[in-house]
Parts: C-alpha cells; structure tokens; sequence
C-alpha cells in the first residue's frame, strides 16, 4: 500500500507532504491514501510513488531545469524565487503534453 510505503520511507505522511511542499498537494497526498481520491488516483498515486522513489516529483525536476536555465540569464545575482511561480507552470504544462 501507498500509505505503508510513506510511513515506511518518512515516518508519517505529513512528514512526507512537508519534504514535497510545493510538489505535491498535502490534502491529494492523504485522499489518495485514503482511495477517496474524485480524480484520477491511479495518476496522482503514480506521481506520489515517484516522489518517494526519487525524492521529488518530475514536475519538481522540471521545475529545477527551468529555473537553473533561466536564473543563468537573468540579470538578478541569485535565484531570488520571484519566478517561481511561472517556472511550476511551464513544468506542468511540459508534464501535461509529454503524458
């Protein structure tokens, strides 16, 4: 079970939705866990499943290519996180097509 793989790797499944905060949705982590999931559970279980395996979810390392790409261009010294937001966007929509 999803539920025993978690707590087996992270002690707790809040411990494991706050090493994912802002990959993974807290409260779509403990429906899926709980088979009460309206959408597609099969994928968001896969997407959970590949967070445990490999510590982030693939809209994560997605995330992490974009911002690294565009952080090396952009005239501010450090990632400062102001773009963030439309780095996860770009992610998801990569993640959305290549499905």
């Amino acid at each position: 079970m999803l539920k025993d793989k978690i707590r087996a790797k992270h002690g707790s499944i809040h411990a494991f939705c706050r090493r994912m905060a802002g990959q993974l949705n807290r409260s779509t982590v403990y429906m899926v866990c709980a088979g009460s999931y309206p959408g597609n559970g099969a994928r968001q279980a896969t997407r959970i499943e590949e967070a445990l395996e490999t510590g982030e979810t693939r809209e994560g390392a997605i995330m992490k290519a974009i911002k690294k790409a565009a952080c090396e261009r952009c005239a501010t010294p450090s990632p400062c996180g102001r773009c963030d937001e439309l780095f996860w966007a770009q992610a998801r929509a990569v993640v959305r097509i290549t499905r």
